[in-house]
């Protein structure tokens, strides 16, 4: 009798409780929404976390926490609250909003092909979810205009290259040719230098030429030359060359022929001499 009394008890106990727990976790659920739809992520979020102090294995509160992360930019810890909702749901609603929003983590991350698989298994639990189909379709269009601007970027850059490649190719030509042009500048210099050498030559001979032509040179240098050797001879018989003296007398002409014989080895080389440096002068004046 009093063990039933007191199973009955412990049951309506245990109703109770779970009434009170049920009550405690709708409160904490309505607090935390109502902050959430307000914007006020952060607060929403210290609610859902006070709120797994009684209720630590509630999935709703779990979803609730990934949401307010995602809202305040924190994508990571979002993915990581959604997997494990979606891996722990009790339900395939929950399962299918916490793949969406394993979706949406991704895509804000930058990580399309994975964000497109998440949306795909969403639709796969739920075909009539609007967002996922809508997100998905954008997720393709995005993932295939990257792909399209990367493949732009990869081909203007190798254009670039190639661009670069032709100047520097075009650039080291340029000086090999000015290098090649310079050197047959230098080849070429010599011959011109002793074409220019040769001219300047002439042009001093002509100029030359025009004070004593080369065959007046000749016949002076042979006159002089005939008349040195005239000259020597006459000196060599006593003779002198003639010139325009004024009459001498007897007594002076005697005394001259004198000095003549007596000095005539003397008087010959003196005349010799004199005759070699181009003058000639009596041994006295009269």
């Amino acid at each position: 009798m009093y063990k039933i009394i007191f199973l009955a008890f412990s049951l309506l106990l245990y109703l109770f409780m779970g009434k009170i727990e049920a009550a405690s976790l709708y409160d904490t659920l309505q607090r935390g929404n109502k902050l959430y739809r307000e914007g006020k992520f952060d607060e929403a979020l210290k609610t859902y976390i006070e709120g797994q102090i009684e209720n630590a294995g509630d999935a709703n509160l779990r979803y609730n926490i990934a949401s307010s992360h995602y809202k305040m930019k924190n994508y990571e810890e979002a993915l990581k609250g959604y997997l494990d909702v979606a891996a722990t749901a009790p339900h395939e609603k929950l399962q299918e909003k916490a793949l969406y929003g394993c979706g949406n983590a991704l895509f804000r991350q930058g990580k399309l092909e994975q964000a497109i698989e998440y949306y795909q298994k969403a639709l796969d639990l739920d075909p009539q979810d609007q967002d996922a189909q809508h997100n998905l379709e954008f997720a393709r269009e995005e993932l295939k205009r990257r792909i399209n601007e990367a493949q732009e970027t990869a081909k203007k850059q190798q254009e670039q290259n190639q661009q670069k490649d032709q100047q520097k190719n075009q650039g080291q030509q340029q000086d090999q040719n000015k290098l090649q042009e310079k050197k047959q500048q230098q080849q070429g210099q010599k011959p011109e230098e002793q074409k220019e050498a040769s001219r300047q030559e002439q042009k001093e001979q002509q100029s030359q030429a025009g004070e004593q032509k080369p065959e007046e040179q000749r016949q002076t240098q042979g006159q002089l030359s005939s008349a040195k050797n005239k000259q020597e001879d006459k000196v060599e018989e006593g003779q002198v060359l003639p010139q325009q003296v004024r009459p001498m007398n007897k007594e002076e002409a005697d005394q001259w022929l004198n000095s003549i014989k007596e000095n005539r080895d003397k008087f010959a080389k003196k005349k010799t001499q004199e005759n070699i440096a181009g003058q000639y002068r009596p041994d006295k004046d009269w």
